[in-house]
């Protein structure tokens, strides 16, 4: 089937060239899919993202800790008695025992 006039030409011509683009962008696209998705790839963003996570949830303790810094030193010294409770009631525990009884003369 020839076309009959010039816009049935100019139509196909059209209709091939976005064609030819179509396939070529799926060329395209599938090579950077197939670059991306190599394992040694995927493993280097999931890296670089959690790396970005951790060094946004660090500025963001910064930032909270220059914004309450009396409430930081408390919640450091709680967290530091509760952490060290053991040893502290060992130390308490030894001291009472070497020492002797005081008597009141």
């Amino acid at each position: 089937m020839m076309p009959r006039n010039n816009d049935e030409i100019f139509s196909l011509r059209t209709l091939a060239m976005d064609r030819d683009q179509a396939r070529a962008n799926l060329k395209r696209d599938t090579a950077a899919a197939r670059i991306r998705l190599k394992p040694s790839n995927l493993m280097t963003e999931a890296k670089t993202k959690a790396a970005n996570r951790v060094r946004k949830a660090g500025m963001s303790a910064v930032d909270g800790i220059r914004a309450n810094p009396g409430l930081t030193a408390t919640v450091a010294a709680t967290a530091t008695l509760i952490a060290m409770r053991k040893p502290i009631a060992k130390l308490i525990a030894n001291r009472k025992m070497s020492e002797p009884d005081q008597t009141e003369e």
